[in-house]
């Protein structure tokens, strides 16, 4: 087991509009709050476009396909980490959608994630130091 305490925590409440790049307003966010690590508790809204990875085999590490989706997906539930990784701000997410009330994707999702008309995101900030 691994146990972190995190002492200086700000909570954000984030809005994204139509045709924001889930994963570019999240690197965004981090840079310009001057945080050193983000955690996505909770995300609601729609999506247009989004990219969903899962395992495909057994073994260790699995190898992981891929579904590209794009039409009207509304967001079950987006959660994830946001971090600085040498000059590099990585974002790691995971989630489900449904399209038209009926078919549920998820998984770990990967860029090109495009809100269609909102997306809203709960956030836990950590600063640095």
């Amino acid at each position: 087991m691994d146990v972190t305490k995190f002492e200086k925590i700000t909570f954000y409440r984030l809005r994204l509009g139509p045709g924001a790049d889930l994963f570019q307003s999240l690197r965004d966010f981090l840079q310009k709050e001057g945080l050193k690590r983000a955690f996505v508790l909770s995300t609601i809204g729609s999506l247009r476009k989004v990219v969903v990875n899962y395992p495909e085999t057994n073994e260790l590490p699995p190898r992981v396909g891929k579904v590209i989706l794009e039409g009207l997906f509304e967001i079950n539930g987006i959660s994830g980490e946001v971090w600085q990784q040498d000059s590099a701000i990585k974002v790691h997410l995971h989630g489900s959608i449904t399209e038209r009330g009926k078919t549920l994707y998820g998984g770990g999702m990967t860029e090109s994630a495009e809100v269609l008309k909102l997306a809203e995101l709960f956030i836990a900030g950590e600063r640095p130091g």
